[in-house]
């Protein structure tokens, strides 16, 4: 009788440090059993655990991906690979991450990306300035290819405010 009384207020203590730690940011899957596998509790608290949650709409990895994008897209734009990369090291399924991406409008993250930067960059020379493009944007996560567009779009916006 007693131990089964303890092990429900683990189940109960577990299910509410899950509720705690999405109260934050909203959170994978993956990320909650990590979190509470590091508070020491037991598999059937943090099995239990997970399950409410998904019951309770509180996790889903699906609208977590995407919801994760459109963040990033928002606030620090990014390309497929760095994407995919994080979204990998949050515990999303591969099948999840392809479907969030087939959208994805990575030109227009590119761009995104660039803006701000184009002005602080206005006094340089055009291949240090396309250099130095090029290099936030491969370090963002974007290929070579969306990186070259980008930087040769840049150049020339900044080449025509340039001579307004």
């Amino acid at each position: 009788m007693n131990s089964d009384l303890k092990q429900t207020d683990e189940k109960d203590t577990a299910y509410y440090r899950a509720l705690y730690y999405l109260r934050f940011r909203p959170r994978s899957r993956m990320e909650i059993n990590r979190y509470l596998k590091e508070k020491k509790f037991l598999s059937d608290s943090i099995a239990n655990a997970l399950s409410r949650l998904e019951d309770n709409g509180y996790i889903n990895d699906n609208d977590f991906a995407r919801l994760w994008i459109e963040n990033r897209l928002r606030f620090r734009p990014k390309g497929v690979y760095a994407l995919t990369g994080e979204l990998r090291e949050k515990g999303i399924d591969e099948q999840i991450i392809e479907d969030v991406l087939i959208d994805f409008d990575e030109p227009k993250s590119a761009w995104a990306a660039v803006i701000p930067r184009i002005k602080r960059l206005e006094k340089l020379e055009k291949i240090e300035f396309k250099k130095k493009i090029y290099n936030f944007l491969s370090r963002r996560g974007f290929g070579y290819s969306i990186c070259k567009e980008v930087c040769d779009q840049a150049w020339e916006l900044q080449s025509h405010t340039a001579e307004e």
